[in-house]
């Protein structure tokens, strides 16, 4: 999947809101996180413990775009200056059919394979 968005926001792919496998935040300044990206999931509406992989690459205001890749095993995830960071598939379906971008975010495209 290839998404285009400008930030602040979050993505969210899982099987329904309570169930998410994967959750992508990049965060400016927020909650004492300044120029972090966050990774997540939730499972029976629980948040799992955060992942802070490093290698922020967004800048306000700003267009990007992030390359999603899906294997039953993880996301490997192609950040905007090309960098690759992984998150493992803690829910471990198969497939997921719920999709959720949240913030201020203005979403340009979206194409899935």
């Amino acid at each position: 999947m290839k998404v285009s968005l400008k930030v602040h926001c979050s993505l969210n792919i899982g099987l329904n809101d309570q169930t998410i496998a994967f959750h992508l935040n990049p965060l400016f300044d927020v909650w004492g996180d300044k120029d972090t990206i966050v990774l997540n999931s939730v499972e029976n509406g629980k948040w799992k413990e955060e992942v802070k992989p490093g290698g922020f690459c967004f800048f306000k205001g700003q267009n990007f775009k992030i390359i999603i890749k899906y294997k039953s095993k993880g996301f490997s995830i192609t950040l905007p200056n090309g960098s690759k960071i992984t998150f493992p598939n803690r829910i471990s379906a198969n497939k997921y059919s719920y999709f959720r971008f949240d913030g201020d975010v203005s979403i340009s495209s979206v194409e899935i394979r």
